[in-house]
């Protein structure tokens, strides 16, 4: 029904936009307006444009932003990255810093979401750099908040955590108290995703006070179903299930608080409550329909009635199916519109290049022929006063020889001037040298004053007779890894650009390397032979694609060439 009703409304306005013939800075106006009242109807009108790639470079533009921010209201796919470039090049000659900075916050999110994440950074910290340029404090909150997102996807969490950090504090001194407690929820999430609970309640328990304050109610609501999670990581179902009722009181989006719910009911054994809350959800819609026989197969399947469960199970897999076609479909539709549009882009820029060459070819005949007449009517009229110009270009040598003269002694205070100025680059040169070494003693000062590596070297001292595990546990290995990340910033890049494929035990050895371990030291911490450890970071270096220059480990080759 309210699709009819989207359908409607759109007509009734291209009716009166054909009726009136509005220009189309004027139909865009109109356009913006509806998406704060209802972006529903907004996405609608917007995708009756047809060809939108044919519009000029200004409406282009307009367009992209208007879909961009009709996507943060309804959450639907944003638009190939291509499209955000070419919107980019228009707004940074022409639009506003904050018009730039908007544009350039979609096309990260773009990159974001076709997984290259690399891009997506790059855009971001140009953004950054954006937005402090003009003082645009309210926006860096929310590119820091992108980034944070970023790291989370690529499970860098401690970056995460301090991106995320950063914006609320950015939230917090423009008082933008809505997007604050979020950046709060951010915070606490990922402090749960990594099992530091007490520390995701302690901050989730202050966004969800700030909300209490809030009208906005979905912020309230997204808060309580983070809460909701974390008590369910926690195993404390009861306080889980008071939190996944409010969120689903006060939420705009209720599917997710719909399934955590019934998903707690099933896992608590309370099957009565979980059927009468699956009855609550709306079947009409078919967002729904997966959510709702994946919850009727769990509920069968808890009451060993397997028939029923297989019924719903193999219901969810068509629908899967169904979905997955019909994505394949569109990437495929997708794929084939891009390559139409690079098509129609590359004979454009061939016709483009083909009247360049030809008005350069004009351009440079018409110059031939006028410096050709230029030429003869020089030579012509130098005939004629050949024996005048003789004398002039005597007196002209000896005024050209002077100002040689004058010229070379310049020339010999601007060389005296540059040995002036090598010998304070020799200097400089050797101030850097000297701070680059007092700062690697520094980072080496730094990892043995650290607790982890207090821990590991007593843990080397110990005697265990018959141990037959490594001595490492896992939250050792994991502050193994943040302690290195946090003393050598540029680990993950340097890394990454080594072998952007290593898994996450090779990255952890090779943080453990850094801590400067003797190879007998390092195989009783890892119980093996000494034997396998040099197999071991034999292997590393392979992985890494480093070649050891003479007398130089491999301890010492990453020290070197992360400082």
């Amino acid at each position: 029904m309210k699709s009819i009703i989207h359908i409607i409304i759109a007509t009734l306005f291209l009716i009166g936009c054909n009726k009136h013939q509005p220009s189309l800075d004027r139909w865009m106006d109109e356009v913006e307006n509806a998406i704060e009242v209802n972006p529903d109807s907004a996405l609608i009108i917007l995708d009756t444009i047809i060809s939108p790639e044919k519009m000029n470079d200004k409406s282009f533009a307009r367009w992209c932003m208007l879909s961009g921010k009709i996507t943060d209201k309804v959450y639907n796919t944003l638009l190939p990255a291509e499209h955000f470039e070419r919107a980019y090049k228009w707004y940074s000659k022409y639009g506003t810093p904050t018009e730039q900075v908007q544009i350039l916050i979609y096309l990260g999110q773009s990159y974001a979401t076709d997984g290259d994440y690399d891009k997506a950074m790059a855009i971001y910290t140009n953004t950054l750099d954006l937005v402090k340029k003009y003082d645009l404090n309210n926006l860096i909150g929310y590119i820091y908040c992108y980034m944070g997102d970023l790291y989370q996807m690529r499970q860098i969490m401690t970056q995460a955590i301090e991106k995320y950090k950063t914006a609320a504090n950015y939230f917090k001194s423009n008082e933008n108290i809505n997007s604050y407690a979020c950046a709060l929820r951010d915070v606490g999430r990922v402090y749960a995703i990594m099992d530091s609970l007490d520390y995701a309640l302690d901050i989730l328990s202050s966004a969800d006070s700030i909300a209490i304050k809030l009208e906005d109610q979905n912020i309230k609501a997204t808060i309580d179903n983070t809460l909701g999670n974390t008590y369910l990581i926690k195993g404390d179902f009861e306080k889980a299930q008071i939190y996944f009722s409010k969120a689903l009181r006060l939420g705009r989006n209720k599917l997710p608080n719909y399934v955590a719910l019934i998903e707690l009911y099933i896992k608590t054994d309370s099957i009565s409550k979980a059927k009468e809350l699956l009855k609550e959800i709306p079947e009409d819609n078919p967002k729904y329909t997966y959510s709702i026989k994946n919850l009727s197969y769990q509920i069968y399947k808890s009451e060993k009635n397997y028939e029923a469960a297989l019924a719903d199970l193999e219901s969810c897999s068509n629908i899967v199916d169904s979905i997955l076609n019909t994505t394949n479909k569109s990437k495929i539709l997708n794929i084939e519109t891009r390559y139409n549009n690079l098509k129609i882009k590359e004979k454009v820029k061939n016709l483009q290049i083909k009247q360049q060459n030809y008005i350069f070819i004009l351009t440079i005949c018409i110059f031939v022929i006028i410096l050709g007449s230029f030429g003869y009517i020089l030579y012509k009229k130098r005939a004629e006063e050949r024996i005048r110009k003789q004398e002039i270009e005597l007196k002209n040598l000896k005024i050209a020889s002077l100002n040689l003269s004058i010229e070379l002694d310049k020339k010999k205070k601007m060389l005296a001037s540059i040995v002036e100025k090598d010998e304070k680059y020799n200097q400089m040169e050797k101030e850097v040298t000297e701070l680059t070494h007092r700062y690697k003693k520094l980072q080496a000062k730094l990892i043995s004053d650290s607790p982890i590596y207090k821990e590991l070297s007593q843990l080397v001292n110990l005697n265990i007779p018959r141990n037959k595990k490594q001595l490492i546990t896992v939250k050792q290995w994991k502050l193994i890894v943040e302690e290195i990340t946090n003393i050598y910033p540029n680990f993950y890049e340097y890394i990454d650009n080594l072998c952007p494929d290593l898994s996450i035990q090779e990255i952890e050895y090779c943080c453990f390397t850094l801590y400067g371990f003797d190879t007998n030291d390092e195989a009783k911490l890892l119980n093996i032979s000494p034997s396998s450890v040099r197999t071991k970071r034999l292997r590393l270096r392979q992985r890494l694609n480093i070649t050891l220059p003479n007398q130089t480990s491999l301890y010492e080759y990453l020290i070197d060439n992360l400082s």
